[in-house]
């Protein structure tokens, strides 16, 4: 792996969507490091311009200066309304961990989990991204409601072909179920759904090992590409198999993403709310309002906020240009927590 000096600060926030109806907010997440060694097809990572001019190795980056995560964890953390912050969106959450106490002597996860746990007087959220299950060095300092481990999850044909470098299925699931039981907070992606042959069969599967394991939430997302053609020429640069975006089509109506056929979009998300358990939260991960709208969803939070109530999602829906519709329901839930907040303080 490649190792540098980070030059801007390793805790940043998303962009956001743009202007437009795709349910998406601008989360903030921590770069402990850059790329990932997992080598699936469909990352986004491939068409980022720090990865095309080699100023980051795309199987992953590491930071010289890490340690000073610390000083910036502690400023974001005094934030008065409770957010989440997620390790593992440019980069696996986990994956970094090993090199990391190799390299420094002190993992990422060393250095969050104990400021969530004892310097967090608003109680934001740390969550942990996943393909890999490094999880050792945040385990030995206890489970605390803080954080929440979370694991990115495929269809068994699509992990097996176009995530050839990551954990296995049954390691993430193992792991995750291991956690759980004691007692530290699951959430699950189940994402880069395509139409594969079988694929009821498949989903069927990995939906009953999440409701094994019991997840505190479910964020589902279907295969897309913000560039389709610049994307499939990357894989094929990188020696991945491009094949899997043979699925896609045209674009979202916000014009955000190309994605699969849309009746099979619905009906595979329709599928995983009949047979998930009532128990466990719903979410969808970027897509268009009227994708809510047409299944009926309830918005709970999705995967990278700390919940309903985080400050980025009454940001976003300020917004004159956003669809509000699949929020009306929760919108006065969510002022509610808020006023609460204001009072305590």
């Amino acid at each position: 792996m490649k190792v540098t000096r980070r030059s801007s600060g390793f805790i940043k926030q998303f962009d956001g969507p743009g202007d437009n109806s795709i349910v998406c907010f601008r989360f903030w997440q921590a770069v402990i490091a850059s790329g990932c060694p997992g080598a699936c097809a469909y990352c986004f990572l491939q068409t980022q311009t720090p990865y095309r001019r080699g100023l980051y190795d795309l199987n992953g980056t590491m930071f010289s200066n890490l340690p000073e995560l610390a000083t910036e964890a502690r400023k974001w953390l005094t934030f008065r309304f409770p957010a989440g912050l997620i390790v593992g969106e440019n980069q696996d959450g986990l994956a970094f961990e090993r090199p990391y106490k190799e390299l420094l002597g002190v993992t990422p996860l060393e250095i969050l989990v104990p400021l969530f746990s004892q310097e967090n007087p608003h109680g934001h959220t740390l969550i942990i991204l996943s393909k890999f299950t490094s999880s050792e060095f945040a385990e030995a300092y206890g489970p605390t409601p803080h954080v929440v481990f979370s694991w990115s999850l495929s269809l068994p044909s699509i992990s097996r072909q176009y995530e050839k470098k990551v954990a296995s299925l049954r390691a993430r699931l193992g792991t995750a179920a291991r956690l759980k039981q004691a007692g530290w907070r699951i959430r699950f992606r189940l994402d880069a759904l395509a139409p594969i042959p079988d694929w009821e069969a498949e989903l069927d599967e990995i939906v009953a090992e999440i409701n094994r394991v019991g997840p505190e939430m479910l964020t589902i997302g279907a295969l897309r590409a913000t560039n389709l053609f610049a994307l499939r020429r990357a894989a094929n640069d990188n020696g991945r198999d491009a094949s899997v975006f043979n699925h896609l089509r045209a674009k979202d109506p916000s014009g955000f993403k190309y994605r699969v056929d849309h009746d099979f979009h619905l009906a595979i998300f329709e599928r995983i709310a009949e047979f998930l358990h009532p128990d466990i939260r719903l979410g969808l991960c970027k897509e268009d309002a009227s994708v809510w709208q047409d299944l009926g969803l309830r918005w709970e939070g999705c995967h990278c906020l700390h919940s309903s109530s985080d400050e980025v999602v009454t940001e976003r829906m300020g917004s004159q240009h956003f669809d509000r519709a699949p929020f009306d329901r929760v919108q006065n839930d969510i002022n509610a927590e808020h006023s609460e907040l204001l009072l305590s303080r």
